[in-house]
């Protein structure tokens, strides 16, 4: 307790007031509450309770899956941040690093492993990774780590765990396909939910629609949206394709906005220099495709902007979520093509319900639109 006092840790957030107890007593836990809201040291304190006076063994006690590289290397450094300076040894694990190092910290032992599905899997067939002794099993984002076609690899993963287990499952969202998920292989799961039974969209989020005919009035919606915000301010903006993510860069650095990209096709090192480089303040602004929408605590972002709508309203909630974080107020800026009225009526859970005879029909949490 003294540890996450000197930390700045002054009280438990909703989630986390309500899973510690759960977890404490050992019962799979189904865990949903909106971005920002703690879950990932609702999942990591328990069991580094027990995990005091411990030594590591010759595999983690413990397993953390998450879709992404940055999600994971985030649930490190909390890991790292609250279990180290009490003896609670982690080790991050994806692919687009090299092998060797994170073979190294394995071999070194560590309590807790995180890590991405797939390399998690290499590891585990190469045999380099033991999850004999694994009694604690988190999938953080489950919904993300399905939809990006990771499923035969969980469930690789979590056969080799030990059979008298804990399983914790942490989203935003509950689709259908997480659901059979957990009906699979959590056993009588204690069901937490903050907030509404829908996923809807953060409330302290202020959200505006504009309107636009075609790119080059998305292009010059986005310059004067990025000259109305402070400079020190932080902004993230969304685009569908990894080609878009640069192409508008280059218009941005042309314009004399300093900004970096992240997405798919970028190396780790060039995405982990980007993430840094936009954490820390030096660059400002942050075109990115989705893999940077779920799970990412920046501090200080103030504004997102969706210079492409969404594909879906799950995504479009994520994206969004990366601002208004622990009761900051946020704001959010999507574009919406004139031409894409359809993706506007199926984004119900945007926080505004859709586009009828041309005009944008007001649903809740919508500031205003521009036409």
């Amino acid at each position: 307790m003294a540890t996450l006092f000197s930390l700045g840790f002054a009280a438990p957030t909703p989630i986390q007031a309500y899973v510690w107890p759960v977890a404490a007593a050992a019962r799979d836990v189904i865990g949903i509450a909106k971005t920002g809201s703690g879950k990932t040291l609702a999942f990591l304190l328990p069991p580094f309770a027990s995990f005091l006076g411990t030594r590591p063994g010759y595999g983690p006690n413990m397993l953390v899956m998450a879709p992404t590289r940055e999600l994971a290397c985030q649930i490190q450094l909390e890991a790292e941040r609250f279990g180290r300076r009490v003896g609670v040894y982690s080790v991050c694990v994806y692919g687009g690093a090299p092998r060797g190092p994170q073979l190294r910290e394995l071999r070194s032992g560590a309590h807790l492993v995180v890590g991405t599905p797939g390399r998690l899997n290499d590891y585990l067939e190469g045999g380099e990774l033991q999850l004999d002794m694994c009694k604690y099993l988190v999938l953080d984002e489950a919904d993300r780590m399905l939809d990006m076609g990771f499923e035969p690899q969980i469930r690789t993963l979590i056969k080799a765990v030990h059979r008298e287990r804990q399983t914790m499952m942490f989203s935003a969202t509950w689709p259908r396909e997480v659901r059979n998920l957990a009906a699979d292989y959590l056993h009588r799961p204690v069901y937490i939910q903050i907030g509404s039974h829908e996923a809807t969209a953060n409330k302290d989020i202020t959200q505006e629609v504009v309107i636009c005919n075609g790119q080059r009035e998305k292009q010059e919606n986005l310059n004067e949206v990025l000259q109305s915000v402070e400079k020190s301010d932080r902004v993230i903006v969304f685009t569908n394709t990894k080609k878009l993510c640069e192409s508008l860069a280059s218009d941005l650095w042309h314009s004399r906005v300093h900004c970096v990209t992240i997405h798919g096709d970028k190396e780790q090192r060039d995405r982990d220099q980007a993430l840094n480089s936009f954490k820390t303040g030096r660059t400002p602004v942050m075109l990115a495709t989705d893999v940077a929408a779920r799970g990412l605590d920046i501090k200080g972002v103030k504004l997102v902007v969706n210079y492409d709508v969404a594909p879906c309203p799950d995504d479009h909630i994520h994206r969004i979520g990366r601002t208004g974080r622990a009761g900051v107020p946020g704001r959010a800026v999507t574009f919406l093509d004139s031409r894409e009225s359809k993706e506007a009526r199926e984004a119900r859970l945007m926080g505004w319900d859709g586009i009828r005879g041309g005009r944008v029909w007001f649903g809740v949490n919508l500031k205003r639109v521009v036409v």
